[in-house]
């Protein structure tokens, strides 16, 4: 299945690595592969996440994230 996942590519140096930045970032590529309700499951989970890692984490799980800055 880690073919099928959709692939985001963020910069999270600055304000690109802020959570809803990304978030932001996935919900684009999601929409455009009409993965709404994915996308709201998602956002629900990592709203509900201990910490931004946890988040990070969890959105891995869904998309392929990459970061061209290599802090993600």
């Amino acid at each position: 299945m880690s073919d099928d996942k959709t692939t985001v590519t963020i910069s999270s140096a600055g304000s690109g690595g802020n959570i809803y930045a990304i978030l932001a970032a996935v919900r684009a590529e999601m929409r455009k592969r009409r993965l709404i309700q994915a996308y709201n499951d998602l956002y629900f989970d990592c709203l509900n996440s201990e910490s931004y890692e946890a988040a990070i984490k969890r959105i891995r799980e869904t998309v392929k994230l990459i970061d061209t800055d290599g802090r993600v």
